[in-house]
């Protein structure tokens, strides 16, 4: 049988060529297994670099439209955002004087009385407010006076429509105090005045009446916050550091526009006083609230601030002040929280609140003190009608 074989495979032989040899081809089952285990191997690196890969672009697509193409849009929009708001909202060119730092305009309300006898009230609104919100409430304590009565307003740099400072390291106290007297002179006010400081303005309110006695008949505090709120110790302390670190991350995140989108959401769904403040606002402070320039002018009120109420102290413990200045303070002591500050209770932070505003109270030998446990800040801030009552009771003292 092998012979057999053997003769068939040499007939075979001969009709090859002689490089048709078979020892000299390919063997195709060898071939196909590595053309299988190649096209596997191919396979599963395609596999895994689009496992790899295709996150990785994803990723890096999402990152680019955050970081650069969505912050390029929305900061152009923002810009756009902010130019027709102002345009929109832009107050009477009568109202807006070239009295900030660099003749820059600021936005003043001056509501005339020529025929009124009572001393005028230059009111100092507080932190984060403006004309758009002050105007409103001055005309409404007009109506409660029941007589003509000449008062003056302003926003400070960066304010509703004044123009911001070009460098927000030149404000401090000192600027802030500056500024108010060059209002008041400009603007000829008949002296000496009532001051009216409301909430953070009482500070800068009651520094102009240490640093000026002359030109103050007398003085009326709607709940100030005590000049030691920045101290150690203060319940209030830390929320008001993380408060001015807040505004600057805000201010960035306006810069982009991403701030906007959130007026909306503030104004009809966070609860309690802050959601409260909102709600009270007209849409016009709203709408510029929100933008880069008034949340960097915010923070910095808050960088600021602080030396104002060192002022204050220090001027206050000053035995050569003038002492006999007729001086009303309107304390809001209804704290919605049940721990509004520091841990402490709502009871405890009334006391605190009530006790640390005491030294207001007594840089006046002819002081009163108006507790009112039903007022929120923001209540008393709104009441009109309050503030022309307190007025009238000063009036009693000139």
């Amino acid at each position: 049988m092998d012979d057999t074989f053997d003769k068939e495979q040499k007939e075979i032989d001969k009709k090859l060529k002689w490089y048709e040899n078979p020892v000299l081809q390919a063997n195709n089952s060898s071939s196909e297994i590595i053309i299988k285990y190649c096209t596997w191997l191919s396979s599963l690196w395609n596999g895994l670099l689009i496992i790899v890969l295709v996150p990785i672009i994803v990723i890096t697509s999402i990152l680019f439209l955050l970081l650069w193409i969505l912050p390029g849009f929305g900061s152009f929009y923002e810009h756009y955002a902010e130019a027709r708001d102002r345009k929109k909202y832009y107050p009477p060119r009568e109202e807006m004087k070239p009295w900030g730092p660099d003749n820059t305009l600021i936005h003043v309300v001056h509501l005339c009385a020529l025929e009124s006898k009572l001393p005028p009230i230059v009111y100092v609104s507080g932190l984060g407010t403006s004309m758009y919100v002050v105007k409103p409430l001055l005309l409404k304590f007009v109506e409660y006076m029941n007589e003509p009565i000449e008062i003056i307003s302003f926003d400070s740099p960066g304010y509703g429509a004044s123009e911001p400072p070009t460098d927000w390291n030149t404000q401090n106290a000192a600027s802030e105090l500056s500024l108010l007297q060059q209002v008041i002179e400009n603007s000829r006010v008949r002296k000496p005045f009532i001051m009216f400081g409301a909430s953070a303005g009482a500070s800068l309110a009651q520094l102009y009446r240490l640093t000026y006695p002359e030109d103050v008949a007398g003085i009326i505090l709607f709940d100030p916050t005590p000049s030691n709120v920045f101290e150690p110790g203060s319940p209030m302390a830390t929320d008001f550091n993380r408060a001015f670190s807040l505004y600057s991350k805000m201010a960035r995140l306006a810069s982009w526009g991403l701030m906007r989108p959130l007026a909306p959401l503030i104004r009809y769904c966070i609860s309690g006083e802050f959601g409260d403040i909102f709600r009270h606002l007209p849409h016009s402070h709203v709408a510029l609230f929100m933008t880069k320039t008034v949340l960097l002018k915010t923070g910095n009120h808050f960088r600021y601030w602080h030396t104002i109420m060192d002022y204050i102290t220090q001027l206050q413990n000053d035995v050569t002040i003038q002492r006999n200045t007729p001086l009303l303070v309107v304390s809001a002591l209804n704290w919605t929280k049940n721990r509004p500050h520091g841990g402490l209770t709502r009871e405890e932070m009334r006391q605190w609140w009530r006790d640390n505003q005491q030294p207001f109270v007594h840089s006046s030998d002819n002081a009163g003190f108006i507790p009112r446990t039903d007022y929120t800040h923001t209540q008393c801030m709104l009441d009109m009608e309050l503030a022309a009552n307190a007025t009238k009771a000063i009036l009693t003292q000139i």
